[in-house]
């Protein structure tokens, strides 16, 4: 059984040690995910951790289910300053798997791949009225062998066409429209956002 598999609800309250590793497991669960309410909490950087941590979370939940709950959304609350191309491909392709649908609310930040994530949830896709989304172009810092160099750019050119081609899918302005806005830092108001359908509504 996963460590994550269930909430910590077996015990009554007063029969854990303040110290225990029930007690441990218990404070870490309420950091990881809120059940009741089907909230999962994208809040740090896009990295191999947090795409573990996700598929982690999200299998918790899932597997928490029960039989009236099985087919809810799953609501991902991003603040965010984005991170690696690698892991946050990883974490749409994950979404994309699942059975159910996954509603995406920025509450603060979602710059960068978090904004790509964003615009990727599979439900209902949100913002509040006073929050930031960003788009920009993959950076990276090279050294090494000019071969290594030319095959690491030759692949983030792939990757970038990707996101690209997922935006245009996603959204109403096409693939060809989002490679010429990403070359810089790019911002949007929330109502352009929704002009758009980068985002469905702004809360």
């Amino acid at each position: 059984m996963s460590l994550y598999e269930e909430k910590p609800k077996a015990k009554k309250e007063e029969d854990i040690e303040e110290d225990s590793p029930y007690s441990k497991l218990s404070d870490v669960m309420c950091n990881l995910v809120d059940f009741d309410d089907s909230v999962i909490y994208l809040n740090d950087d896009i990295t191999q951790t947090t795409l573990v941590d996700f598929m982690i979370k999200v299998r918790s939940m899932i597997s928490s289910r029960n039989e009236e709950t099985k087919d809810d959304p799953i609501n991902l609350i991003i603040n965010s300053e984005g991170g690696d191309i690698y892991d946050m491909l990883g974490i749409i392709d994950y979404i994309d798997s699942l059975s159910v649908k996954v509603n995406t609310i920025c509450r603060g930040k979602a710059l960068s791949a978090a904004a790509i994530i964003l615009a990727c949830g599979t439900g209902s896709r949100m913002m509040s009225k006073r929050s930031t989304v960003m788009f920009h172009q993959s950076s990276s810092f090279l050294s090494g062998k000019m071969s290594d160099i030319t095959a690491y750019l030759d692949n983030i050119k792939m990757l970038e066409a990707t996101v690209y081609e997922l935006l245009g899918s996603k959204t109403k302005k096409d693939a060809n429209w989002w490679k010429s806005q990403m070359k810089t830092d790019f911002f949007l108001s929330p109502e352009k956002l929704v002009e758009y359908s980068v985002i469905d509504q702004i809360i």
